[in-house]
């Protein structure tokens, strides 16, 4: 799949296939975990990659003088409140006894292991960028890598010590 005919920069360009490409793996790996809140984290985060391709094609095409791009509205770090729903809904759930398999904790391990890489490929183009613009849309893209990190790490460890996520850290998305 490419971005379109022109990327503004190479960075854009491998940062689409990289959303891209995790919007699919995340896709796979839902019909793969038997715990619903480790599902719902699976598309949460799938969703998440669209729209982060979403968002490179507009300021890709915002770049290239082929359309409009409000960094200030389209870049605004939200993320917290959306992770807070789908944790309040777990927390209302009555599927709070299911066991997770190891096979689900496996595949958070590997879901961490590609938001690692898509932050570390962020960290790159924002050193790497020589636009202000684009300094500010991977400065967000970082962020954004990082609460999509937290979240599995987080919820990684709810999953296998539910009391940690009262007892131990209080409630880790809220506090």
């Amino acid at each position: 799949m490419m971005l379109v005919e022109q990327a503004y920069c190479d960075a854009l360009r491998i940062a689409f296939e990289f959303e891209h490409n995790g919007e699919v793996f995340y896709r796979q790996l839902i019909d793969k975990v038997t715990d619903p809140f480790a599902k719902k984290v699976l598309v949460f985060l799938a969703d998440e990659e669209v729209e982060h391709t979403r968002k490179i094609v507009a300021f890709n095409d915002h770049l290239l003088g082929n359309g409009d791009f409000d960094i200030a509205t389209e870049c605004s770090l939200d993320l917290t409140d959306r992770i807070q729903k789908l944790v309040e809904d777990r927390m209302k759930s009555t599927e709070k006894g299911v066991e997770p398999l190891a096979d689900d904790i496996d595949i958070y391990d590997i879901a961490l292991t590609m938001e690692t890489r898509s932050y570390e490929l962020y960290e790159k183009a924002l050193e790497e960028a020589e636009d202000e613009r684009v300094e500010t849309f991977f400065r967000f893209m970082v962020a954004e890598e990082q609460q999509h990190y937290d979240l599995l790490a987080n919820s990684k460890k709810y999953l296998t010590d539910p009391a940690y996520y009262f007892a131990e850290y209080g409630g880790w998305i809220f506090g």
